[in-house]
């Protein structure tokens, strides 16, 4: 029966196929073949049933790939016309994207200036940090048309609050580095992230009180040696940065106990 079955593969027409019952033959075919076991005396015939089943498989899907290729012929005749026309309406579609978009971004503009006015009358309790702290505070979804005017006040008051009370919080912790944990808050906006750097800069200026403690006295002296007589007990040194590198230096040096003068 396999042998019938196979062979009459090799004439098919995939069109006028009854897939249902070319799957329920096709079971019992490779079942045969599944009961059947191959030993060195008979590797030829499995050599043959090999072929045998790659010859069919190769014929249904050589009859597949040429059915999609005529089902595809009219469509592939009428993409391209298709994909024109298309490219004709985006082309003018996107020209009148950017007058609405430019509409929209003036509207949004118009709408900051209102937020920013109120932000100003508000985040006199950020003190310093109120100019820095804007765009980070900054929802997009306030400058929205359909964000009502009562509700973006009070959401902007509610943002302050939180930053006022963060700020206070970071102060409250009376770190030598504080000026480097409010650069820290402003940038991330995270009283958690503030408190890891100060874990980290308290650990950093403990490790480096320790190597201080422990330079031995021979070495002091040597650093004296070196020091010019008009510079007094210390070492006069150019420190180049951003200001807000600058400020961490300091509070580092303040940490370990470094006195500086800023002329």
């Amino acid at each position: 029966m396999n042998e019938l079955l196979i062979r009459s593969l090799e004439e098919i027409d995939i069109t006028a196929c009854d897939f249902k019952q070319l799957k329920a033959d096709m079971e019992n075919v490779l079942s045969e073949y599944k009961t059947i076991v191959y030993t060195d005396e008979t590797i030829k015939t499995a050599k043959d049933d090999k072929a045998r089943l790659g010859k069919a498989k190769k014929r249904l899907e050589d009859e597949r790939k040429a059915y999609k290729a005529r089902c595809l012929e009219p469509y592939n005749v009428i993409e391209p016309q298709v994909k024109e026309i298309v490219g004709m309406i985006e082309e003018q579609r996107l020209a009148i994207d950017e007058v609405v978009k430019d509409f929209t971004d003036r509207e949004k503009a118009e709408k900051e200036k209102i937020v920013r006015k109120y932000y100003d009358k508000k985040s006199f309790v950020l003190g310093d940090m109120a100019e820095v702290l804007y765009e980070k505070l900054l929802d997009q979804k306030w400058l929205n048309k359909t964000a009502s005017k009562a509700k973006v006040e009070e959401e902007i008051q509610a943002a302050i609050n939180k930053a006022a009370d963060d700020i206070a919080a970071v102060k409250e912790m009376n770190s030598p580095f504080v000026n480097t944990l409010l650069e820290t808050y402003a940038s991330t906006l995270s009283l958690d992230g503030a408190k890891a750097k100060h874990t980290e800069l308290m650990e950093a200026a403990a490790k480096a009180g320790m190597n201080r403690q422990t330079d031995s006295a021979p070495a002091q002296e040597a650093v004296r040696e070196q020091v010019t007589a008009d510079s007094g007990d210390g070492v006069i040194f150019k420190v180049y940065g951003s200001q807000s590198q600058i400020n961490q230096v300091m509070d580092f040096m303040k940490a370990i106990g470094v006195s500086y003068e800023i002329q």
